[in-house]
């Protein structure tokens, strides 16, 4: 009985109907070999088809097997077509083996479609097989085929292969430029991608609108306003549309240098703006400090009949965040699943975690953590615990901190907000217990690193307590600024400053301070300093900036790893609630 209902099942009655057809069809669509009787090309790829969802690979195998004089390259690229279409990348692979067994050569349309499945499935060995085949086969010429090579090495994170092959090939185009490009600012390879378009703009080939959105990123990682400035009056010089990819990416530029005027600019003058435009300048916003802005720009997006999702509620919380607006923040938080059906996420859960905990609801934060619907996150723990650290709540941070270690045991980030927390409260035991168990552990340190943007060079600096013989000169004027700043009440903070980038023999070494004297000494008097950091900026080096801002009346702009800190006349525009 089990085996007769296996047999008569409806999928294998259609799969052999579709045999029986195979030997009676006659069509003006044929295929034929050896006299053998024609098959109508149609029945076969439904029978391929069926083969595969119905009786599983075994059976797809036989298929091509018992019927490989009927199958052939024009057949298989329609097949591998059609799986790709249907996000099946991996029967399209199945596909490619199988008409490599019985013989068949792939062509020019085999490749790229080949290679699009192995990219999908990052399979980099398998990718570099083909590639093997495709110069065997004396396609290395073929346009198309070396483009998608390009995109499978740097889709599967073998950058140097990627490069190589894209300068030997004989003849690119856009769209090879773009891959390039895209490739190195998807592997956060941010320099080498604007490297890439200063050579495109060099070659024959016209940068597009995709150009620019693979681009702009590379500007906003590293805060190249400079650069972004210059590609951003290219896109206008040259007549290309600022459509929404192409505005969404200025804006998301501008918003991470910390210029939103411009951003706010872009935005106005794009013709359609979808949720994600107005999520970037939302989260832009409400990083740069203006919260309030933020949150106007929420109801304004909903009177303009555009949907909220879950990132805008995240820009919405973080705004409130930043701002300490924990009423406000409740009641978006309840408006998520209320109002807009949605499910909050971890990130909201952990934007409200924050905003108690900051607020120093404790116990609100607690109960949210405890009654929260999944397992809390690293996200949850760190926030909670960054609150923590700014009440000097060392018991709650404790727990904080054991949940942290748990799910990331290797984090140099939590070991350093422990510590931070341990020194706030002179418990210098608990401060060498942490080492201890870091050493142990062979936690990896995280060091400073700063970058500054001059004449548009992005020049880097790391955390050092060393004087290296190459810096001497900007140590000098680091010691010409500490000098008129103690002039005016700067004294170090010392008390603790373990807060991800220690002071080891001195305060002053701190890479976002090395990067501010570099700029004081190359940039004019009116000019803003605009510093991006890879970690959180120490309290004294934030009191450091204010006085700086204020002694020698400049605008300084630093973008931490959380946020972004405007100085001005001594004051941020944190309210140093950050």
């Amino acid at each position: 009985m089990a085996t007769k209902s296996l047999f008569w099942s409806p999928k294998r009655y259609k799969w052999l109907k579709l045999f029986s057809t195979l030997t009676e069809t006659k069509s003006q669509t044929q295929i034929t070999n050896h006299n053998q009787i024609p098959i109508d090309q149609h029945s076969l790829m439904n029978l391929i088809d069926d083969s595969i969802s119905s009786l599983g690979i075994q059976s797809f195998s036989r298929v091509f097997s018992q019927y490989h004089q009927f199958i052939n390259t024009s057949l298989c690229n329609s097949m591998i077509r059609l799986y790709m279409d249907s996000n099946k990348p991996q029967e399209s692979l199945f596909v490619y083996t199988q008409m490599t067994k019985i013989g068949l050569s792939p062509d020019q349309i085999t490749f790229p479609i080949v290679l699009k499945a192995i990219t999908k499935l990052w399979y980099r060995n398998f990718g570099k097989m083909v590639h093997c085949c495709v110069m065997k086969m004396g396609f290395h010429s073929e346009l198309f085929i070396n483009t998608a090579l390009v995109g499978m090495y740097f889709t599967c994170r073998c950058l140097s292969e990627g490069r190589q092959m894209f300068d030997e090939m004989p003849k690119r185009n856009s769209v090879s430029w773009n891959l390039l490009i895209t490739g190195y600012t998807y592997n956060r390879k941010f320099m080498e991608a604007i490297s890439v378009f200063r050579e495109m703009q060099l070659s024959e080939v016209q940068p597009t609108e995709k150009t620019m959105v693979g681009v702009l990123p590379a500007c906003a990682h590293l805060g190249a306003l400079d650069q972004g400035k210059l590609i951003h009056d290219y896109i206008i010089e040259s007549g290309l549309r600022v459509n929404i990819f192409v505005g969404t990416a200025l804006i998301d530029m501008y918003v991470k240098c910390g210029v939103v005027d411009e951003a706010e600019k872009v935005f106005a003058t794009m013709r359609i703006k979808n949720v994600y435009a107005w999520n970037v300048l939302m989260y832009g916003m409400a990083l740069n400090g203006q919260g309030e802005v933020a949150i106007r720009m929420f109801s304004d997006m909903v009177m303009n009949n555009v949907k909220p999702d879950g990132v805008t509620f995240s820009a919405v919380l973080s705004a409130c965040c930043q701002q300490g607006l924990v009423d406000k923040g409740k009641q978006y938080f309840i408006d998520i699943e209320k109002v807009y059906g949605l499910k909050p996420e971890n990130i909201h859960y952990g934007c409200m975690v924050d905003l108690l905990a900051r607020g120093g609801l404790f116990d609100e934060a607690q109960e949210l953590i405890r009654t929260m619907p999944m397992k809390p996150d690293p996200v949850i723990w760190r926030a909670l615990l960054g609150a923590c650290r700014i009440h000097g709540n060392t018991e709650l941070g404790e727990l904080a901190i054991s949940n942290l270690i748990d799910l990331e045991p290797n984090n140099y980030v939590n070991y350093a907000l422990l510590l931070n927390l341990y020194a706030k409260d002179q418990r210098w035991t608990k401060v060498s217990e942490v080492r201890e168990l870091m050493n142990r552990r062979r936690v990896r340190k995280v060091f400073g690193c700063s970058s500054i943007e001059v004449d548009n060079v992005v020049c880097e600096f790391v955390a050092s307590h060393r004087v290296e013989e190459r810096l001497r000169e900007i140590y000098k004027m680091l010691s010409h600024v500490i000098n008129e700043l103690k002039s005016a009440g700067y004294v170090g903070d010392t008390d603790y400053d373990f807060e991800e980038e220690e002071k080891e023999s001195a305060l002053m070494y701190h890479s976002e301070k090395l990067a501010l004297s570099f700029g004081i000494s190359k940039t004019s008097p009116d000019s803003t300093i605009r510093i991006l950091k890879n970690l959180r900026v120490c309290k004294d080096c934030h009191d450091f900036f204010k006085l700086v801002s204020k002694v020698y009346g400049r605008y300084i702009t630093v973008r931490d790893r959380n946020r972004f800190h405007h100085f001005v006349g001594g004051v941020c525009s944190c309210k140093d609630y950050w």
